[in-house]
């Protein structure tokens, strides 16, 4: 779902590039993620962080999201690395199978209903060895039915992380780092797993 303008004018805030940023290089460091990789960012907005994948590990970078405005904007802007930016839905990925070594998923599952599907393509198009990264905001559900109710609707979602991890094990996943810090409204929590093998059956 495209973000509407005020959650557009938050995330493309110079200190949220910026905190992204600092979010994929740890992140990125922990994962042991060397260069030369197929790394894929979905969600990618206007690109802030796919150009500094692009430009810091020098392999083939994917930016993808479902807002063309937000792509052409990413596509305008200069960048070391030659980033690729595609219009395209993280539940249908135009990807080969085992095409991907790296997949960010930074603040995108709790905007998609059917989340599921979208984890079930990130395990399509990463190779055994294959890292996702992920990121995300956990709403509790009386937020998330106020927002649907909503007429200026942020399009969020509650994201049920042990249903999540549970899914990403049948895929073939193996959990290499968690956490969560509480917030007033919300949870952040951030998690590393590894494609080990190929999937073995689905839930869904």
């Amino acid at each position: 779902m495209n973000m509407n303008r005020i959650e557009k004018w938050m995330v493309n805030r110079s200190s949220t590039g910026k905190s992204g940023i600092r979010l994929a290089q740890r992140l990125l460091s922990q994962a042991e993620t060397g260069p030369g990789k197929d790394i894929l960012d979905i969600g990618c907005g206007r690109g802030v962080i796919t150009r500094y994948v692009a430009r810091e590990y020098a392999g083939r970078v994917v930016g993808i999201d479902t807002d063309g405005k937000e792509i052409e904007i990413a596509r305008r802007s200069d960048c070391q690395g030659n980033p690729q930016f595609l219009e395209a839905d993280a539940r249908r990925l135009p990807f080969e199978d085992r095409s991907m070594d790296v997949v960010l998923a930074f603040g995108v599952l709790h905007h998609i209903g059917d989340w599921h599907n979208a984890v079930i393509q990130i395990g399509r198009v990463l190779r055994v060895g294959g890292r996702l990264i992920a990121a995300e905001l956990l709403y509790p559900e009386w937020i998330t039915g106020i927002d649907e109710k909503s007429s200026f609707k942020f399009g969020i979602y509650s994201l049920d992380i042990n249903k999540l991890t549970r899914l990403l094990q049948d895929e073939g996943f193996i959990t290499l780092h968690q956490h969560s810090k509480k917030r007033v409204l919300w949870q952040d929590w951030e998690g590393i797993f590894e494609k080990k093998y190929e999937k073995a059956w689905s839930r869904y």
